[in-house]
């Protein structure tokens, strides 16, 4: 009896002790200013007149390296790079390449490609990320 009397106490103690350090967080979440903070309110970033100018733009642009041609070479590319927040392209690499010859010829694309318009998050432009596959097909 005494020890299920000990037990009783303690965990009643223990639920008080649980009970009052709950009430003190509240207490001090309650006391601190709080701010609304926006996280994804971003517009991404654009090729100047849309996807379809960029086609255009890779259409006319784009020259099959000789080499890559006389063997047939086909496929996509991926090209990474980072668009500034003046919309300027930086950085740019071949993520994931076919043959040399095709991935410089993608890599010289999208280094003479004009000004992006950038992205922009809560009003501000912001430096991002971004990738574009470069398609690579023979005609029969």
């Amino acid at each position: 009896m005494k020890t299920t009397a000990t037990l009783l106490v303690l965990v009643l103690l223990t639920s008080f002790s649980a009970f009052s350090q709950v009430e003190n967080l509240i207490a001090k979440n309650s006391s601190e200013k709080t701010m609304e903070i926006k996280l994804r309110e971003m517009e991404l970033p654009a090729f100047v007149g849309g996807q379809e100018a960029m086609a255009t733009f890779i259409k006319s642009e784009i020259k099959y390296p000789e080499l890559a041609f006389k063997q047939g070479l086909e496929g996509t590319i991926l090209v990474n790079f980072r668009i500034s927040k003046e919309g300027k392209i930086l950085n740019p690499y071949v993520s994931q390449g076919i043959h040399p010859n095709l991935d410089e010829e993608a890599l010289r694309l999208v280094e003479n490609m004009p000004d992006w318009i950038p992205a922009r998050q809560n009003g501000e432009p912001r430096e991002v990320a971004y990738q574009i596959p470069v398609r690579f097909a023979l005609r029969n």
